[in-house]
């Protein structure tokens, strides 16, 4: 079909012009449309504003500008591992359904038409926090949260339920919860007023070297110690440096007991760094070992 045609069935055109909604998904540079429709991450040191270690703001369309903000949770916050009686599992430190959910919510349910505001992950050294510009819907209340569903955004919230981002049946809150509860972490924090809305998530005290008893067969959580980032940093330059066509997979299958999201973070953090870099596209580029 025309992409006109496909547009105008979604209701993303009105009167020959695109609406929000549409500028939000498919814009580059959303900033020129809606200047606020941004999303600012920000690392700071210890457990106030006062001092900025990292700061990052994204600007691309909505789908890009999710995947940014995950992508900067995962490589601000500690890996751990998690201890099931078998081989450890790399885990962040902090359920990312839980994270996920949080930032979704964010997309969804915030006021574009707030100016000067727009949407913040702060990370702190004993908390997350993510808030967005807008308080709760008229006719829903905190303690309605989780039970009923209401969104200021319609159409970006049916065509977020599209993209299979979001549900509608009002259960993101119950999410976040029963990931963190998984963790064996407490609930995530809401405050909320008129005009602002955060969901606050405690960090679990990894540097203090706590041992925290999780659910389930899970026996413990253990801070990923600098030697053994350093040691997992080696082994996947070596393989670059070796075969810089390799995939992620196959770098995960050489190192023992890392995902291939893992992998995937890890290599993240090498191009942050500016140790190597992507040559060329997914499929058919190659790794350059800088």
């Amino acid at each position: 079909m025309p992409t006109r045609d496909i547009l105008t069935n979604l209701n993303l055109v009105s009167d020959d012009k695109i609406k929000n909604a549409g500028v939000l998904l498919f814009s580059k540079d959303v900033t020129k449309f809606l200047l606020q429709s941004t999303i600012t991450c920000v690392l700071f040191y210890g457990k106030t504003k006062y001092r900025i270690l990292d700061r990052k703001e994204f600007d691309a369309d909505l789908f890009s500008n999710y995947e940014n903000a995950m992508n900067y949770l995962r490589s601000r916050l500690n890996t751990e591992f998690i201890i099931k009686g078998g081989p450890r599992e790399e885990k962040l430190e902090l359920p990312e359904d839980a994270l996920r959910e949080a930032v979704l919510n964010a997309i969804a349910h915030r006021n574009y038409f707030v100016t000067g505001a727009n949407i913040q992950i702060y990370i702190f050294s004993d908390r997350v926090e993510i808030t967005n510009p807008g308080g709760l819907v008229n006719g829903i209340t905190i303690k309605e949260l989780g039970k009923r569903s209401l969104s200021r955004n319609n159409l970006l919230f049916g065509l977020m339920q599209r993209m299979d981002l979001v549900e509608k049946i009002g259960s993101g809150i119950l999410r976040m919860k029963k990931a963190m509860k998984e963790y064996g972490l407490s609930n995530p924090k809401i405050e909320t007023n008129e005009n602002w809305f955060s969901i606050i998530f405690m960090r679990p005290a990894l540097q203090r070297g706590d041992i925290q008893k999780l659910p389930g067969n899970s026996i413990g959580v253990q801070k990923t110690t600098q030697k053994t980032t350093q040691k997992t940093t080696q082994k996947i330059l070596e393989l670059l440096i070796k075969n810089p066509q390799i995939s992620r997979k196959e770098i995960s299958e050489n190192l023992e007991n890392i995902t291939e999201d893992g992998i995937k973070y890890n290599l993240s953090k090498l191009k942050e760094k500016g140790l190597i870099e992507r040559v060329g596209p997914d499929k058919g580029g190659y790794w350059k070992v800088l």
